[in-house]
């Protein structure tokens, strides 16, 4: 609670996840709080989240899903905010919530406008004031914190920042936040987008659009392998997308920005190993013996697929029937199928992306109050920080954790 009799007033610059949820328990803690948001209503890009659903929080948290440029800095606030706090903060406000048998945690509507409407309800009840269509220009503290947003001037006691970060700018993301922070010295980690679909010139893999599959799907960086995922994966006419590629992505673009090579390995048969995988293709071979040689794949993989996989595995195209395929061809197909290498060039940048690695420096903020040490009464959480995580709720809970450490620590 507060330390004197008069309310302190606090600026919230955002009106986004981690703004919501740092006014309701500063206001519970009765503090006088304003939220300036620059577009006309509260939430906007959290109304998109987990494709409308709010994938709101992970069950299974743990700081491995969580990356910053100080690793660090992010366990105190996780650490002290997990899984159950939320949870229990949630029933307090009339949040319900659902989660899966893969630890993924939803509001029990699965509509993400419940989650939007329940903070943005519950901090208007507290009564948190909000001022939208309000872009802050400027921050100036002197004796107290000056707030310009148009041509009006507000004084504040002080200032949170909680702009998000330029990832969707068709949903409110933007750079303001770091323009703001850099007036008082602070540092920007170059943003690049984060949980966003890859691109890639192999136009062979254009021509696989739609094609789906549960893979394990390697990184490569320099021809070196950097990480292995297994999940979903889906061909686009631009490259590739689904989990593994978004959860693949952060170090995919950081390498291009470094200026290496990236290519990424595909493996659709990732419960077989090689040698039981070219044992079936022998097996199908005898039995389908006189058929031409696209019975060999059919029911075993995606029928667009089947062109792509003779072409890339080098079968002669004048081999048309399964009997004309010898070992070294069959060997070259079980090859093909666990290593289809995909050359990636980019990505489909940040109108596209989820999320930003990249951000305020967070050598530059105090782990536990998220104030910045650069200028007193200034304070940061949620995105606008140099913290992402992994698909899965992951970087909404960082919102969260972040709020709660600033809010029970500020005084």
């Amino acid at each position: 609670m507060q330390t004197n009799n008069t309310p302190q007033n606090i600026a919230i610059i955002g009106a986004g996840a981690s703004a919501l949820f740092v006014s309701i328990i500063l206001a519970k803690k009765g503090f006088h709080v304003t939220l300036f948001e620059k577009n006309p209503k509260a939430g906007k890009k959290l109304l998109a989240t987990g494709n409308g659903k709010c994938n709101i929080t992970n069950k299974n948290l743990s700081l491995n899903y969580f990356f910053s440029s100080n690793p660090s800095f992010i366990k105190y606030s996780i650490e002290n905010f997990g899984y159950k706090e939320f949870l229990t903060l949630c029933e307090e406000i009339g949040l319900n919530l659902v989660t899966n048998e893969n630890g993924k945690t939803y509001p029990a509507s699965l509509q993400a406008s419940s989650v939007v409407d329940v903070l943005y309800n519950e901090a208007l009840f507290l009564g948190a004031k909000f001022s939208f269509d309000s872009k802050v220009e400027n921050i100036d503290f002197k004796e107290k914190a000056h707030i310009i947003s148009g041509d009006k001037t507000y004084k504040f006691d002080k200032v949170i920042l909680a702009t998000g970060s330029i990832a969707m700018e068709k949903l409110g993301g933007c750079s303001s936040g770091y323009e703001l922070a850099e007036k008082f010295g602070h540092n920007i980690i170059k943003p690049s987008p984060s949980l966003v679909q890859l691109t890639s010139n192999d136009k062979e893999i254009h021509t696989l659009s739609g094609v789906k599959s549960e893979a394990n799907v390697t990184l490569l960086v320099d021809n070196k392998p950097q990480k292995t995922l297994f999940g979903d994966l889906l061909f686009t006419n631009y490259g590739v997308s689904g989990n593994t590629i978004l959860d693949l992505s952060r170090e995919a673009n950081m390498a291009i920005l470094n200026f290496q090579k990236v290519d990424i390995v595909v493996d659709i048969f990732p419960t077989l190993d090689k040698n039981k995988l070219l044992a079936l293709l022998e097996k199908k071979k005898k039995i389908l013996s006189g058929k031409d040689k696209n019975s060999l794949l059919l029911s075993l993989i995606n029928g667009k697929l089947i062109p792509f996989i003779y072409k890339k595995a080098k079968i002669d195209s004048k081999k048309y029937f399964i009997d004309n395929l010898d070992k070294k061809d069959l060997q070259a197909l079980t090859y093909t199928l666990k290593s289809i290498k995909i050359p990636i060039d980019g990505s489909k940048g940040f109108d596209s992306a989820e999320v930003v690695a990249g951000g305020v420096n967070v050598d530059e903020v105090d782990n536990k109050t998220m104030e910045s040490k650069k200028q007193k009464g200034l304070y940061f959480c949620g995105e606008v920080l140099d913290v992402d995580g992994a698909c899965g709720g992951y970087n909404l809970h960082w919102a969260w954790a972040s709020a709660f450490s600033l809010a029970s620590n500020m005084k």
